[in-house]
């Protein structure tokens, strides 16, 4: 800017706070009174701020500071807006004869899987391909020997109405990984 353009914008700017207190007056002069308002910020505005103040001084990268951000959301979002929808879940029907049940899991990309019997909505385990490889190895590779009941872990039901805050307190409180999201009826949604 030039140097004229600092003068204009320093007699702009003194002549706005002389207008500013001319309006103060006069107001008072009527008997009202301009109150300063304090901006609002809420915890997730600030942790936001920090992340990006962090992201100008080099600290975090570009990816991180989105994931960061994304962590103040937590409280907002409930478990049912990120699970795997039951039409996407890859689940085992313990049923099937234990080969199709090695089978199933070895194809899948998750190393735990739910076991269902009868339908999808009554789960009665959680297959993990770690167990069930070790069981396999203690009977000698013979799968006829496998009862995935007795290797399957007991499945852990959450509402979905869970915000992923909680969830994700409660994961670390079992030392958990997994979960089924059940709506108000008990079906599973994920």
């Amino acid at each position: 800017m030039s140097e004229a353009g600092w003068i204009v914008a320093a007699v702009l700017a003194g002549l706005g706070l002389l207008a500013f207190a001319f309006r103060a007056r006069l107001l008072a002069a009527f008997g009202y009174e301009l109150q300063r308002i304090e901006p609002q910020h809420s915890n997730h505005d600030e942790s936001r701020g920090a992340v990006d103040d962090f992201r100008r001084d080099g600290q975090v990268v570009r990816e991180d500071r989105a994931r960061i951000g994304r962590l103040s959301d937590l409280d907002e979002l409930e478990v049912s807006d990120v699970m795997v929808h039951r039409t996407n879940m890859r689940s085992v029907n313990a049923d099937n004869p234990p080969e199709a049940v090695v089978r199933e899991i070895l194809q899948s990309p998750h190393t735990r899987m739910p076991l269902w019997k009868g339908s999808l909505d009554n789960i009665v385990g959680v297959l993990h391909a770690k167990d069930l490889l070790r069981a396999l190895n203690d009977v000698g590779n013979d799968f006829s020997k496998i009862d995935v009941m007795k290797i399957a872990s007991k499945p852990w039901f959450v509402p979905d109405t869970t915000t992923l805050q909680e969830q994700l307190n409660a994961f670390l409180r079992r030392k958990a990984h997994f979960a089924i999201v059940v709506d108000e009826y008990g079906e599973v949604e994920g």
